[in-house]
């Protein structure tokens, strides 16, 4: 039997959109992780300052965080259950990435109390939720295994 023609084509869908947006994320953590200049001079002065002194260990939640929501992402497309527990994990690395950044030095600068970086964060933050919730439901109908 063929496993496609029982998976809903939304699922596809929806699978392949999470590969492209969390895609995104990684690129954004090696584009600064490498300091690829025209990328970092495209940000503000005070956030190229900020990424040059961030700790360590932020630099490590923020790479778990994204690489295992791309990791998800494409353990979705193998119907994988394991996707659910990546997701979880870049849930809670994404919390405390987030949450150290608005209550760190970072949170007085202009740019992180711009409009556009509380749409971002909270874009990030629904999509990581709805893929929790999108494996758990497809778990349950038996699409992931």
């Amino acid at each position: 039997m063929n496993p496609f023609l029982k998976t809903p084509i939304q699922y596809w869908v929806f699978s392949c959109i999470a590969v492209l947006w969390f895609a995104m994320g990684v690129m954004d953590y090696v584009m600064i992780s490498y300091k690829i200049p025209t990328y970092m001079q495209s940000m503000p002065e005070d956030l190229q300052y900020w990424f040059d002194r961030r700790p360590v260990w932020f630099t490590g939640v923020w790479a778990v965080s994204v690489w295992s929501s791309l990791l998800g992402s494409f353990l979705l497309l193998l119907r994988r259950r394991q996707a659910l527990r990546l997701f979880v994990l870049a849930l809670v690395g994404f919390l405390i990435a987030a949450l150290w950044s608005y209550l760190s030095d970072a949170a007085n600068m202009a740019h992180m109390q711009s409009i556009k970086v509380h749409i971002f964060n909270g874009l990030i933050l629904f999509s990581l939720v709805y893929y929790i919730f999108f494996c758990r439901r497809h778990i349950q109908t038996g699409v992931l295994r």
